[in-house]
């Protein structure tokens, strides 16, 4: 793993469990669901649905917390608190628009350690 990918996230504690397949399963599962799940709070915050903003980051939270893909997990655990309070402010705004930006690092980033993994079957 490189200095980046250590940054961005964790495997540690999935690797703990000593199954190379469940680990690229997790992963895959990752990267399929959680564009559509990030489309979903995008749109619902544009809609002005904070509940559903909630909903959705605290969804996310857990696949991410599985990943400890730190930096993203802190945004979706602030995204969850502020809408939970009711009021689409700035700094939720920029939560919002940061956290599709760091997924796509964090994409990049399993995307290519998934590669690895594989190649090392």
């Amino acid at each position: 793993m490189t200095i980046t990918e250590e940054r961005l996230f964790d495997l540690s504690y999935l690797e703990q469990m000593d199954d190379k397949n469940f680990i690229i399963q997790i992963i895959e599962i990752f990267l399929l669901d959680t564009p559509a799940d990030l489309l979903v709070l995008e749109d619902a915050f544009k809609a002005g649905d904070l509940d559903t903003v909630y909903k959705t980051a605290h969804k996310l939270k857990s696949s991410t917390g599985m990943l400890q893909a730190n930096s993203l997990f802190g945004m979706l655990g602030n995204i969850e608190k502020l809408a939970k309070t009711g009021i689409a402010g700035n700094q939720l705004t920029e939560l919002v628009q940061s956290s599709r930006v760091e997924f796509d690092q964090l994409k990049n980033g399993l995307e290519l350690h998934l590669q690895e993994i594989k190649v090392a079957e």
